[in-house]
């Protein structure tokens, strides 16, 4: 039995022996092109790139330049994440090779280099095309190699798709094929300490607030005590606003109302609301003193967290404090019957 065993352990250290084999680096130490660009002179060429197209686990972001604006084609040409696309391209502009990794196509998914368009591939084709159409990059980036020593610089393995032979490359190259990813996700982010004045207006129905202390505070006043909680909610409705998703054009779905936020410095925000399904969409405008940041705003619509819906347009009846729970009154305790006291016995005859 335990000869069976060693054999065993033996074929099955051979099996894998033979796979390292075949993913492993040349034994040449200093094999053709190690330590080269991947792409030498990239870097003079990208402020020609105009197109960036990355297709990646079966999601697909298309970033085109704009003027002087990069914009994400699958969402109507919204602005991208500056910072994240010059992380991109510079990561392509210093990818270095290492080492020559597997020609052999049967091992391309191993390393995470294989067709993208086959079910189950984990590979990233990132595309990087001039305004003639010119192809700068065409690149399929595969599985990330770990470190386990500290200091050391990612590494990632690499095919270019016309070709077999494989390589582990030195960079890191943040190529995520999810659009949403790739969103400029900010609105806007305005302290509740400067709003002054908020109007709701919802159907035939219109809310106003005006600072009172610290707080927003219903004017005139309602006939019965409001939640104080709902109300720093209204006046925190502009602080850290943020997108789901977002479409160009009009309002989709049933229109809800709007509410106009006045700032103490003379900013005057106005939030749209409608619901598409269940939905919840929203377009601002600004105007006054302050508003020019928020012109990159403008004909948009924007889907937001639907939780945001009673801080931007809440009706009187969610504003309305919860009754207190009336303790009941209580009873005294009834005394039980007394005892009727035993019967004489009778007298003797």
């Amino acid at each position: 039995m335990r000869a069976r065993t060693a054999i065993s352990l033996i074929l099955l250290g051979a099996l894998v022996l033979g796979a390292a084999v075949m993913l492993r680096p040349s034994d040449d130490q200093n094999p053709a092109g190690a330590g080269q660009l991947v792409f030498p002179g990239l870097a003079a060429n990208l402020p020609k790139a105009t197109r960036i197209s990355i297709s990646a686990s079966g999601k697909q972001s298309t970033l085109v330049l704009k003027g002087d604006t990069w914009g994400l084609e699958e969402r109507d040409g919204y602005p991208v994440l500056p910072a994240k696309l010059r992380e991109l391209l510079a990561g392509l502009a210093e990818l270095k090779l290492v080492e020559p990794r597997t020609a052999d196509p049967a091992q391309f998914g191993r390393l995470g280099v294989d067709d993208p368009k086959v079910a189950g591939s984990t590979a990233a084709e990132l595309k990087v095309q001039d305004a003639s159409g010119t192809q700068m990059v065409d690149l399929l980036l595969g599985h990330r190699r770990t470190r386990s020593q500290g200091g050391l610089p990612e590494a990632v393995y690499i095919r270019k798709p016309a070709e077999t032979q494989s390589w582990l490359a030195e960079g890191q190259v943040p190529a995520d094929g999810d659009p949403q990813s790739w969103l400029v996700r900010d609105l806007t982010d305005i302290p509740p300490e400067k709003i002054a004045k908020m109007v709701d207006v919802r159907g035939d129905s219109t809310l106003t607030f005006t600072k009172d202390g610290d707080r927003l505070a219903l004017n005139p006043p309602a006939p019965f005590k409001l939640d104080e909680y709902h109300l720093d909610e209204t006046a925190r409705a502009l602080s850290g606003l943020t997108l789901v998703d977002v479409k160009a054009g009009k309002l989709p779905g049933t229109a809800l109302g709007s509410s106009a936020y006045t700032t103490t410095d003379g900013l005057i925000v106005t939030v749209s609301l409608s619901k598409d399904g269940a939905i919840l969409w929203a377009a601002i405008a600004a105007t006054g003193k302050g508003a020019e940041p928020y012109a990159r705003l403008a004909n948009w619509a924007f889907q937001i967290s639907d939780w945001r819906e009673k801080a931007l347009l809440p009706t009187l009846a969610e504003l309305k404090a919860a009754e207190p729970e009336k303790t009941p009154t209580p009873t005294a305790p009834v005394a039980p019957p007394a005892a009727e006291p035993p019967a004489e016995p009778a007298p003797p005859k």
